[in-house]
C-alpha cells in the first residue's frame, strides 16, 4: 500500500488555474500508470487513486468527518473515463501498487509551488513567522497622494516662476515706455488711439475682454451716428426752429449720457484718471462745437451756408493797413519757413537720390531707374535735376578717370528718364554738360594732363551720343572745338572719343566722319613740331587710321558687347510705346540758352529772331544738301533724275549702286544710310535690274543680300515683284526677260520662294503673262544645280496653303511647257530637252505625291 503523508494542519484553497493544471498532471500519470506495464494497466490506477483519496481523508479526519458515499467497482468503470480522468480523487480507492513508495515518489512529477491572494477586502491572519503583505487599495491610495502632492509642488514652483518672469517683463517694459515717453499720460484711451495710428490696433485683440471689446465698439458706432446725423443736417442747409430745440435738448441730454456710462465706468473699473475725463470732455466740446467749411473760393461759412468775416481782414480795416489776397496771404506765410522747409526737402531728396545711384547697376538698372521715375512723380521737376545733376558731377566728374563701364551705366538711366518723363530732362543735363565743356575748353591752355575732368566730361558726351540723346551734328561741333585747341589735353580727348565711339561715328553718317577726319588731319598738319613729336599725338594718327579702315584689332581694349547690351536693355525698359527723342540742337543754343531762351523746351519763353532762326535752317539744309551730293558725280545726278528718282532716298541709293566697286561695298553703304523705308531699296534695285540690256546677275546677287540681312527687305523685294508682275503689260520683252532671270536666281538662292509667282492669273494668262512664265520655269528647270532644283520646289510642295497654285503649275509644265509647238519655240538642243522632260516628270511626281 501506498504510505500517505501527513499534510499541513492548514492550507488554502487552491484557484481554478491550479486545480485544472492538477487534474491535467493526473491524467498524464494515470497514462503513465496505465501504460507501465504489460497487464494490470487498470488496476494500477485505481490503485494510484484510492492511495490518493486515502490522504486527503487522512488529512482531514480531524476535523470532520466525511459522508460516506456508495463505492463504486474499478472494474465497472470504463477505460474511456479512466484515462480521461474524470473520476473524482475523492471517490477512489487506494489499488496496491507494485513499486515501492519512493519508486512511486520519484515517478511522480514535482509539484510547482503556487501562491494564492486574497481578495481585496479581506483580512488575512498572519501567522507567526509568515511575511506580511499590504493591502493594494492602501498601496493604490498612497500612491495617488504622492502624486497629488508632488503636482501641487509642481504648480506652485510654476507660479512661483511666471510671477518672477513677468515682474521682469513688467520692468522692460516700463523701461522701454520711459525711452518712448510713454509713461507720462495715463490715458488709457489716449494709447489705444496711439495703437491705432500706429496701425498694432490688432494687437487689441490678444489683449482686450470680449465685453471691454464689444462695449467699445458700440461707443464707437454710436459716436459715429450721432456725427452722420450732424453732417447730414448740416449739408441739407434746413435748420428749423423745432430742429435746433431738438438738438438742445440733444446736446442737453448727451452730457448726462456720457455721465451716467463714466458712472458705468467708474462702477466697472475704478482706474479711470483724470486726464481720460479731461479727454472726454474736450470730444464733447468738439461734437457740440459747429463746423465751419470752405468754399471754392476760400471763404469761410458755417452750418447754414453764411459768409464768416475774416479776422485778418476786419483787423487790416480797423487799423487802416492795405488788404492782402488770401493766395498771396499764403504765399507770404509760406516764404517765412521756406527756406528751412526747402532745404529740409531737398536734403530728404538728395539722400534718396544717392541711395537709388549708389546701388545702380546692369543688374538692377529697371528697378533704380523705375525707383527715380517715381521721385519725379513726387518731387518737383527742379529739384530733381538740380540734385541728380549735382549727384552726376560728384559720381562721375572727378579729377581721376571715371569707370567706364560705370558711366554707361549712368547714361543709360539718363536715357530712360529722357525717354520716360519728357525729353526736357535730356536737354537740361546735355545742357549742363555742356557748358561744363566749354568752361573747360576756354582755359584748356591751362589745364593739367593729370586732371581728368574733361575726359570724364568728353566719356559722358560721348555715352549720350550712344544712346541717342542728341545728334550727331553736335557732336562732331564738339569734336571741331577740340581740334581748333590742338594741344596735349585735346588730343588726349580725341583720342578718347575715336576709341570709344569711332567706329559708331563711321557707322552712323560716313560722309561726316570723313570730313572730320580730314579736319582733324590738317590741324595736325599745321600744328608745331613739338606736337608732332608727341607719342600720344601718333598713337591717335594711328587710331584714326584704324577707325577709316575699319580695323577694329589695333583699338586696344575695344568691346561694344557692353554698350549694345546696355542699349537693347533700354529699349527693353521702355513701356507704353515711349521712345528716345533725339534732340537736334546746336551749340550755339546750348550756349545761349539762358540769354536768349529754350526753344526745344514745349512752352517755354524764347526770344529769338525767327528770321535768323529761318536762314540759319536754309543754310543748314544747303550744307546738308551739299554733303549728302558731294560724293557722286555729276553724270549719276543726272542719269538718276533721268530714271525718275525723285526723292533724295532713292537718289542716294541709285548712285551707291552705279558708284559702288561690288555688291558687297553697295550694301555697306546703303545701310549706312540708316533708311527705314526697305521699299525704297527693293524698288530702285529691282528698277535698274529691268533697265539694263542684258540680265545683270549683279542686282540679285545684292538683292540676295539683303534678303538675307533682315526679312523686312525679303518682304520689300516680293511685294515690289508684285507690283511688277501685276504690270507686266507696261514692261517690254527685254525687261521682261531681265525680270525673269532677276527672280529665277532669287528663288534658286532662297532669297524668295517659287510662291512669289503665285500672283499670276494661270486661268486667264495673256501673251505677256505667259512669255514671263516661260522664261521664268525654263531657265528654273534648265539650272546646273539640280539639287537647288528640287529644294525649291519641294518647299513650295510641302505648304498645304498652296493646293491651287501646285496644280496650276503642274498643269502648265504639262500641258503648255511640253507640247510639241511650244518646246520647238524654245529652240533647245536634244540633250536639253531630254532632261527638260525628264525634270518636269519629276518634279509633277514629287508635287502630285505631296499633295496626297
Amino acid at each position: 500500500m501506498v504510505k500517505i503523508k501527513k499534510k499541513e494542519a492548514h492550507k488554502k484553497p487552491l484557484t481554478r488555474k491550479e486545480q485544472r493544471k492538477q487534474k491535467t498532471e493526473a491524467k498524464k500519470e494515470n497514462k503513465r500508470l496505465y501504460h507501465a506495464g504489460k497487464s494490470n494497466g487498470t488496476q494500477r490506477v485505481v490503485a494510484a487513486a484510492e492511495a490518493l483519496a486515502a490522504q486527503s481523508l487522512q488529512g482531514k479526519g480531524k476535523k470532520k468527518k466525511k459522508t460516506k458515499k456508495p463505492k463504486i467497482n474499478p472494474e465497472d468503470i470504463p477505460k474511456e473515463q479512466l484515462l480521461s480522468g474524470e473520476i473524482g480523487s475523492d471517490d477512489d480507492e487506494s489499488i496496491a501498487s507494485d513499486f515501492s513508495d519512493e519508486e512511486v515518489d520519484a515517478l511522480m512529477p514535482k509539484k510547482a509551488k503556487v501562491e494564492i491572494y486574497e481578495p481585496l477586502g479581506k483580512k488575512v491572519k498572519i501567522k507567526g513567522g509568515a511575511i506580511p503583505r499590504q493591502d493594494e487599495a492602501e498601496v493604490r491610495k498612497k500612491e495617488l497622494r504622492q502624486q497629488k502632492e508632488l503636482e501641487g509642488k509642481s504648480k506652485k514652483q510654476r507660479l512661483k516662476q511666471l510671477r518672477l518672469e513677468n515682474e521682469e517683463e513688467d520692468r522692460e517694459i516700463a523701461k522701454l515706455e520711459k525711452k518712448l515717453k510713454l509713461n507720462k499720460s495715463k490715458d488709457k484711451n489716449r494709447l489705444v488711439r496711439k495703437m491705432f495710428n500706429d496701425g498694432l490696433d490688432y494687437l487689441l485683440d490678444f489683449v482686450l475682454d470680449d465685453e471691454e471689446e464689444k462695449q467699445k465698439w458700440e461707443e464707437k458706432q454710436e459716436r459715429k451716428r450721432r456725427l452722420k446725423e450732424e453732417q447730414e443736417k448740416e449739408e441739407a442747409g434746413m435748420w428749423s426752429e423745432d430742429d435746433e430745440e431738438q438738438e438742445d435738448g440733444l446736446t442737453g441730454e448727451l452730457p448726462d449720457d456720457d455721465s451716467e456710462s463714466s458712472r458705468d465706468d467708474d462702477e466697472e473699473d475704478e482706474e479711470l484718471s483724470d486726464d481720460e475725463e479731461q479727454s472726454e470732455e474736450e470730444s464733447e466740446q468738439e461734437v457740440e462745437q459747429p463746423k465751419v467749411k470752405e468754399d471754392i473760393y476760400g471763404r469761410k461759412r458755417d452750418a447754414e451756408g453764411n459768409i464768416l468775416p475774416d479776422p485778418i481782414e476786419q483787423e487790416a480795416s480797423a487799423t487802416g493797413q492795405k488788404y492782402i489776397p488770401p493766395h498771396q496771404r499764403a504765399l507770404l506765410a509760406a516764404s517765412a519757413g521756406s527756406s528751412e522747409k526747402q532745404a529740409e526737402i531737398l536734403a530728404r531728396l538728395q539722400k534718396q537720390c544717392k541711395g537709388l545711384l549708389n546701388r545702380l547697376s546692369e543688374a538692377n538698372l529697371h528697378k533704380i531707374a523705375a525707383g527715380i521715375e517715381a521721385l519725379y512723380m513726387k518731387n518737383s521737376r527742379y529739384n530733381m535735376n538740380d540734385t541728380l545733376t549735382k549727384l552726376l558731377q560728384e559720381a562721375l566728374l572727378g579729377s581721376t578717370r571715371s569707370n567706364e563701364r560705370m558711366v554707361q551705366e549712368h547714361m543709360v538711366l539718363l536715357a530712360y528718364l529722357h525717354a520716360q518723363i519728357g525729353s526736357e530732362i535730356g536737354a537740361h543735363f546735355l545742357q549742363t554738360f555742356v557748358e561744363l565743356f566749354d568752361g573747360h575748353i576756354k582755359n584748356i591752355s591751362n589745364l593739367e594732363v593729370e586732371d581728368k575732368q574733361l575726359n570724364n566730361l568728353v566719356l559722358i558726351l560721348c555715352y549720350m551720343y550712344m544712346f541717342k540723346i542728341f545728334e550727331l551734328s553736335l557732336l562732331m561741333e564738339l569734336i571741331g572745338r577740340l581740334s581748333d585747341e590742338l594741344c596735349e589735353k585735346s588730343v588726349e580727348c580725341l583720342l578718347l572719343i575715336l576709341q570709344t565711339i569711332g567706329f559708331r561715328l563711321r557707322k552712323d553718317d560716313p560722309l561726316a566722319f570723313k570730313t572730320m577726319m580730314q579736319r582733324v588731319q590738317a590741324q595736325i598738319a599745321a600744328a608745331p613740331l613739338e606736337l608732332k613729336e608727341n607719342p600720344r599725338l601718333r598713337f591717335m594718327v594711328d587710331i584714326l587710321n584704324a577707325v577709316k579702315n575699319n580695323n577694329m584689332q589695333k583699338l586696344p581694349q575695344y568691346d561694344p558687347e557692353l554698350a549694345e547690351n546696355l542699349r537693347k536693355r533700354l529699349k527693353a525698359m521702355l513701356k507704353n510705346d515711349r521712345y528716345v527723342v533725339t534732340l537736334n540742337i546746336t551749340l550755339e543754343d546750348l550756349l545761349r540758352a539762358d540769354k536768349v531762351g529754350k526753344w526745344w523746351i514745349v512752352g517755354s519763353a524764347w526770344t529769338g529772331n525767327l528770321n535768323e532762326m529761318g536762314s540759319a535752317k536754309q543754310k543748314q539744309d544747303a550744307n546738308s544738301s551739299k554733303t549728302s551730293n558731294a560724293g557722286f558725280a555729276d553724270k549719276l545726278l543726272e542719269l538718276a533724275k533721268k530714271q525718275q528718282m525723285n526723292t533724295a532716298e532713292r537718289k542716294n541709293i541709285f548712285c551707291i549702286i552705279m558708284s559702288a566697286a561690288d555688291y558687297v561695298d553697295a550694301f555697306e553703304k546703303i545701310l549706312h544710310l540708316a533708311l527705314k523705308d526697305q521699299r525704297a531699296v527693293a524698288y530702285v534695285i529691282i528698277h535698274c535690274a529691268l533697265n539694263e540690256k542684258r540680265a545683270n546677275p549683279y542686282y540679285a546677287h545684292l538683292s540676295l543680300k539683303f534678303c538675307q540681312y533682315n526679312r523686312k527687305y525679303q518682304l520689300a523685294f516680293q511685294f515690289a515683284s508684285w507690283d511688277r508682275i501685276n504690270d507686266i503689260e507696261s514692261l517690254s520683252k527685254p525687261q521682261i526677260r531681265n525680270l525673269a532671270s532677276f527672280l529665277q536666281q532669287l528663288i534658286l538662292s532662297a532669297g524668295l520662294q517659287l510662291s512669289v509667282l503665285k500672283v499670276v492669273d494661270f486661268m486667264q494668262l495673256d501673251k505677256l503673262s505667259f512669255f514671263f512664265m516661260k522664261e521664268v520655269m525654263v531657265r528654273l528647270l534648265l539650272a546646273p544645280d539640280e539639287r537647288e532644283i528640287y529644294q525649291t520646289f519641294e518647299r513650295v510642295a510641302k505648304n498645304t496653303k498652296l493646293q491651287q497654285f501646285k496644280q496650276s503649275v503642274r498643269l502648265f509644265l504639262q500641258h503648255f511647257l511640253l507640247k510639241g509647238e511650244q518646246l520647238e519655240k524654245l529652240k533647245l538642243k536634244e540633250e536639253e530637252q531630254q532632261l527638260l522632260q525628264q525634270r518636269v516628270d519629276h518634279l509633277d511626281k514629287l508635287l502630285a505625291y505631296v499633295d496626297l
